[in-house]
């Protein structure tokens, strides 16, 4: 039996693990593609496909045209540009890698929120231009750089979806001293709680808060999801925390809260355009600090054994019949076990 494995992603220097599909008569394809027409064309015959880069649109269009197909792999925890729908309807799993990145994203979230907190940025600025120095006898330059900071301690930290990095950052959060909400339709309460936070609804959540950290997937429920109505409700002396995806925040309203007050600042390591480009109005705002999509990285997280090789042992458990444990579409396994439950020989 052979098996037609096509990588979309494959980037020069990147070790995908392609050793894990050793034995089990494979004919690798890679290439890096970025197109619906190329991805159709490039696909075709594929039992298992690596796959959803930055720029991948998986679209129903693309998976309708995958006749054999077992899996469509990412490396990666999101993915929002697979149309997971259409690939259960073709019984074929998608996969991501759940347990990715756990540590270093809730720790970045952590990081913007101290630094918004403590103002270091601004601070660090004043330091540098015009040789601030910050002690109890320089009223003048404490109230103009650093006024105010609340101390940390009670403050609330709002939770917008609990999952493993949501959780951890709340985790992390209640160490600090911090009170924390959470809001996820998907988590029972009693789970929220015995993780520290408290279950709330949307609109308690961003009236109470005084950082609101995003943690959510994106999907058409939760894109702008934090937009004008959350602003006008979110304190002026709030800050917004995004480490998930750009677009689950309406960045047109964000700029039109920044400009009017309605918000203290942000930390952003996602934007809804990234690179940002130059002539973005995001980049002018200096109580915003900007992370540059970079929250995934530590030497650790960025080794190939613990993101790169995930999506081929993946797509090594779909060859040989077995459903695979990291699939994000459960309501497809009945069909395709039906389908692909065949060990190889």
């Amino acid at each position: 039996m052979g098996f037609k494995v096509v990588n979309t992603l494959c980037t020069p220097g990147i070790d995908f693990g392609e050793k894990h599909l050793d034995g089990l008569g494979v004919t690798l394809v890679k290439g890096e593609w970025h197109e619906e027409e190329e991805l159709i064309n490039h696909s075709q015959g594929a039992d298992a496909i690596i796959c959803s880069g930055p720029s991948q649109p998986w679209t129903s269009r693309v998976i309708r045209t995958l006749s054999r197909c077992r899996i469509l792999a990412t490396p990666s925890i999101g993915y929002d540009r697979i149309d997971v729908d259409a690939a259960t309807e073709q019984s074929i799993a998608v996969t991501n890698v759940p347990d990715y990145c756990i540590d270093e994203v809730s720790n970045q979230a952590i990081a913007l929120l101290m630094a918004l907190h403590r103002k270091i940025v601004t601070i660090d600025k004043a330091v540098r231009d015009e040789q601030a120095h910050l002690t109890p006898f320089q009223k003048e330059a404490l109230e103009k750089h650093a006024c105010p900071i609340h101390r940390l301690q009670n403050q609330t930290l709002g939770i917008i979806g609990f999952g493993k990095i949501g959780t951890t950052v709340a985790l992390k959060a209640r160490g600090l001293g911090l009170r924390v909400i959470a809001y996820d339709p998907y988590v029972y309460g009693p789970v929220m709680k015995s993780h520290g936070a408290d279950p709330v609804d949307l609109d308690t959540l961003f009236t109470e808060s005084d950082y609101v950290s995003i943690h959510a997937f994106l999907s058409d429920e939760t894109r702008a999801m934090v937009g004008e109505k959350a602003f006008r409700r979110m304190k002026p002396s709030s800050y917004l925390i995004n480490t998930a995806r750009g677009p689950i925040v309406d960045q047109q309203a964000l700029i039109r809260a920044l400009k009017e007050g309605r918000i203290a600042g942000a930390g952003l390591d996602v934007t809804a355009v990234e690179p940002i480009p130059k002539e973005d109005p995001i980049l002018g705002f200096s109580n915003v600090i900007l992370s540059g999509h970079s929250a995934w990285y530590s030497t650790a997280s960025n080794s190939n054994e613990e993101l790169w090789h995930k999506a081929a042992l993946q797509v090594a458990s779909a060859l040989k019949g077995e459903w695979p444990c990291y699939a994000v579409n459960p309501q497809a396994k009945k069909e395709w076990l039906q389908k692909w439950r065949s060990p190889v020989k």
